[in-house]
């Protein structure tokens, strides 16, 4: 069982860093959009759509693989701490930044400007509440 639960954190981990990339790389991107070249502009979006695909498959990993390695190997929430439930909260609040940033980036590549300053503000919701999963995350289970 142990080999089990140790693939599952690998997993976690990996979707974790899959997933947290577009944190750091979607705001840098979606500052350059608004004076890209519309030829730049493409190849931006096209990165950005890729690495949204990414981010999906991240996210299922993780709300599959979570909540896994709690009832595996701590028998289910019973004893999760304060941290626990504060990273829970983040989790919650970097779900919907995702959803509401990703209406208004499909919106944006339409050319709606303002959908682009929308989900520009969507991803650093996205970066703060990663960071504060990833500090709670420490806190919760070590």
């Amino acid at each position: 069982m142990d080999a089990v639960i140790n693939i599952l954190i690998w997993a976690h981990i990996m979707a974790l860093v899959a997933g947290g990339s577009n944190s750091v790389v979607g705001p840098v991107i979606a500052a350059r959009l608004p004076t890209a070249t519309p030829d730049a502009r493409a190849g931006y979006y096209s990165v950005m759509n890729r690495l949204a695909q990414v981010g999906k498959v991240a996210m299922v990993v993780l709300l599959v693989s979570g909540p896994l390695i709690l009832w595996l190997k701590y028998g289910g929430v019973g004893q999760a701490n304060a941290w626990f439930w504060v990273k829970m909260v983040l989790v919650a609040v970097m779900l919907a930044a995702i959803i509401y940033g990703g209406i208004n980036f499909k919106k944006a590549q339409g050319g709606d400007a303002e959908a682009g300053k929308r989900a520009g503000v969507a991803h650093k919701v996205t970066g703060l509440a990663f960071a504060g999963v990833l500090l709670s995350a420490v806190f919760a289970f070590n």
